[in-house]
């Protein structure tokens, strides 16, 4: 049953997709002062659905949920991560909700896990829905050196292939990235919205823009949210950016010995952040091959071409 009436619900959510931005999204919002984004990003309740079919995402929600009714019941001032599953949890992230109007969330995995969105709008019907889309194939290859970093010896074909071998439950461990193709299936995903959602309700960004004129988004955004979108916004750090490690060698020996164990999960976020600084860089002069790039191209060509008529912009860039 719809529950809108309570103001301190969320009105609006960012919803992906994975790597196109939306972490730096997520905290420009939250740099204005009439929006209170939850201090959890990626909460991840409206897909609860699918979370709960993974044995092992189930286990780790289990096991983590003192932590997580502690963090809820304290001052939430610090980030934390944790996925929530249940009404009266997710209701805590928004009990600090002050004088802001426009109140959200962001949750990449709702825009590719089936469930999401009519859960949203079972529960939040008026809420208005923000989306970032990235090139498809580039997408994939970010989320590549990202996986890279815990799988060094597969080359960038060999993961796409070996993914587009896979069968059976493609949601299975959502939050690893180990089945990357199905984040890309935009025109699929959106459409699942669309039945649900007026369209004036939903915004379509695309990555590009945002990353070429952040402060334009920000400001179409924030008329969207009915905010004031004269708001000065530092867009100077960009958030979550795809790194690599700095010594390669040394990956491999640490992937050899604790797999894809978070060796900095533990740390406070300033001193895993340094650690993590040491250990590895940015990405940069790493380019797809061209053969690379037209296997993705083909994988994604109708769903770019389906895309492109659902959101009515052109698109051609990501089929060259």
């Amino acid at each position: 049953m719809p529950e809108t009436r309570n103001s301190t619900l969320p009105n609006f959510i960012v919803a992906g997709a994975p790597k196109s931005g939306t972490t730096s999204l997520y905290h420009y919002l939250r740099q204005h002062p009439q929006v209170y984004m939850s201090p959890i990003k990626e909460p991840t309740f409206f897909a609860a659905a699918d979370v709960l079919t993974q044995d092992n995402l189930r286990q780790t929600i289990e096991r983590k949920r003192a932590d997580l009714r502690a963090y809820l019941a304290g001052d939430q001032l610090q980030a934390k991560h944790f996925l929530i599953t249940e009404w009266t949890d997710y209701v805590q992230l928004f009990r600090n909700v002050r004088e802001q109007s426009a109140i959200g969330e962001a949750s990449v995995s709702y825009l590719w896990l089936p469930s999401a969105a009519a859960a949203i709008q079972a529960r939040l019907p008026a809420a208005r829905l923000i989306f970032l889309l990235r090139d498809p194939t580039e997408r994939l290859f970010s989320l590549y050196w990202l996986d890279g970093r815990r799988e060094p010896r597969l080359t960038f074909r060999d993961w796409v292939l070996q993914a587009m071998q896979l069968h059976g439950d493609r949601r299975r461990e959502v939050h690893r990235y180990p089945i990357p193709l199905d984040g890309g299936m935009y025109a699929t995903q959106l459409e699942r919205f669309m039945k649900v959602f007026p369209r004036d309700q939903v915004r379509i960004y695309l990555y590009e823009t945002y990353r070429t004129d952040a402060r334009a988004v920000l400001r179409d955004i924030f008329a969207f949210l009915g905010v004031d979108p004269a708001q000065e916004i530092d867009v100077s750090h960009r958030h979550n950016q795809t790194l690599v490690p700095r010594f390669p060698a040394v990956a491999k020996v640490r992937h050899q010995l604790f797999g894809k164990l978070s060796l900095t999960g533990w740390l406070p976020e300033k001193p895993g952040r340094a650690l993590r600084s040491l250990y590895s860089r940015q990405k940069t002069g790493f380019k797809m091959d061209p053969a690379d790039r037209r296997l993705v191209i083909d994988y994604y060509r109708d769903e770019i071409l389906r895309t492109q008529d659902l959101i009515g912009r052109d698109l051609a860039a990501w089929l060259r």
